[in-house]
């Protein structure tokens, strides 16, 4: 089975197409190809849409063995939560699970993460394939339903209305249930409760997010909100913007998982310094303090889920990239107070060890002197040890979450010895 598409991206508040996309599946392989249009590249503001794997050259490029999608296209794609609404539509619609293709074609309701879209043709985007899911955003007193969706994530047999609310939960990331909802003309993402959560995820997130703010890290606009018996987190939409006119307009994102041109099974093959090294390469320049500061405060609020696409970069009219605002950080229950990061503190081969010394020495990559990493690795420690349990409880973390939690922050509090290097754990595979 082969589809194609144009790939269209948003410059200058215009949709532009950008170049045609081949996927190609028969079962046991898959190819994905890509070539941009001759009048794109003539375009003085023409931008690589993946600046590794899909420079800004003439021909048809090949995805390299293994990579079902061009990376960057992979980011503008669902991933465990979108796909599982996606697979329940053409089971329930076309009786047969569905495809590559159709988990990235399948939504064009306008929700998709970034400035990437994609049409049949170069007249502008729109459906591609034979169905498309319904285009319906839903609005803040929406939710209700929407949260009937996640409630019953097994059920074939969901009720014709609540499969409006597919498209809005498919076009994001994340394995967690989400959605877009609508609030005063602006998108915000809808980060969901849902049965068997062991804690209040809503409040965890929202109050980790808090204490980063705290050590001066950029953090996405956030609220919670209480829905049908669980707390949700809603998260402003950085992909997104208004003009002087109001108007709303599409940023182009890429994950680390792009700058990198890393595969995303690809764990504990980089380190928080190889994406400075990115963003020395494609962005707007060293990020190192920036980055120390993200990598410390993961370590500190003992959150491992600190993968690729937890880490996200935003193109600017430059034709460069930023680092967007933080976004999901929250703290990994477990028994044990040792833990592993998926990321290496530091370069690939430091060590993912999440202890606060690691976190020293792995500045050094990014760029900092021991006397400057030991200092903010120690001055957030503290912060963090003397706020942590209020800012949860302000949150709506009640006090059974707030002892579960406390193995997560075991690392809050320590200090890092300025004069003995020496402590540093070894690397862990």
């Amino acid at each position: 089975m082969q589809n194609e598409a144009i790939v269209f991206i948003e410059l200058g508040g215009d949709m532009v197409p950008a170049g045609r996309l081949r996927i190609t599946e028969d079962g046991r392989f898959s190819k994905c190809e890509f070539a941009y249009g001759a009048r794109y590249l003539d375009r003085p503001d023409a931008v690589a849409i993946d600046p590794v794997q899909l420079p800004l050259e003439t021909g048809v490029v090949t995805a390299p063995a293994d990579f079902p999608l061009f990376n960057a296209i992979r980011d503008a794609a669902p991933d465990a939560w979108g796909r599982s609404l996606i697979d329940k539509y053409v089971l329930r619609r076309l009786g047969r699970p569905a495809s590559e293709a159709e988990f990235l074609l399948a939504s064009q309701s306008g929700t998709r993460i970034g400035g990437l879209r994609f049409g049949a043709d170069p007249r502008g985007p729109g459906r591609v394939l034979p169905f498309a899911l319904p285009d319906f955003c839903p609005s803040l007193g929406d939710l209700e339903e929407f949260q009937a969706l996640v409630d019953h994530p097994e059920d074939r047999e969901l009720p014709e209305h609540l499969l409006d609310y597919i498209a809005p939960g498919a076009d994001l990331g994340g394995a967690r249930p989400k959605g877009t909802v609508m609030i005063d003309g602006q998108p915000w993402l809808a980060k969901f409760g849902r049965n068997g959560d062991r804690i209040n995820m809503a409040a965890a997130e929202a109050g980790s997010l808090d204490l980063c703010e705290m050590a001066g890290i950029d953090t996405v606009a956030r609220r919670v909100v209480s829905l049908g018996g669980h707390d949700t987190l809603l998260l402003e939409r950085f992909d997104r913007f208004h003009d002087g006119d109001g108007k709303l307009h599409r940023r182009h994102m890429v994950s680390s998982l792009t700058m990198l041109g890393a595969h995303e099974l690809d764990r504990a093959a980089s380190g928080y310094a190889d994406i400075n090294d990115a963003m020395r390469r494609y962005g707007v320049g060293d990020a190192g303090e920036a980055i120390y500061r993200r990598m410390v405060m993961n370590v500190l609020v003992g959150n491992t889920d600190d993968h690729y696409r937890n880490h996200a970069f935003l193109l600017n009219d430059r034709g460069r990239y930023e680092m967007s605002p933080l976004y999901d950080v929250t703290p990994s229950l477990q028994v044990s107070a040792s833990r592993s990061m998926f990321l290496h503190l530091g370069r690939a081969g430091d060590g993912r060890e999440a202890r606060l010394e690691n976190a020293v020495a792995g500045g050094a990559a990014l760029g900092l002197q021991r006397d400057q990493a030991v200092s903010i690795a120690n001055e957030l420690s503290s912060m963090v040890e003397a706020n942590w349990e209020r800012v949860m409880r302000a949150r709506g973390s009640s006090e059974q979450d707030v002892s579960m939690m406390r193995n997560s922050f075991s690392e809050a509090g320590r200090q890092v010895d300025p004069e003995d290097p020496s402590d540093r754990v070894a690397a862990r595979p």
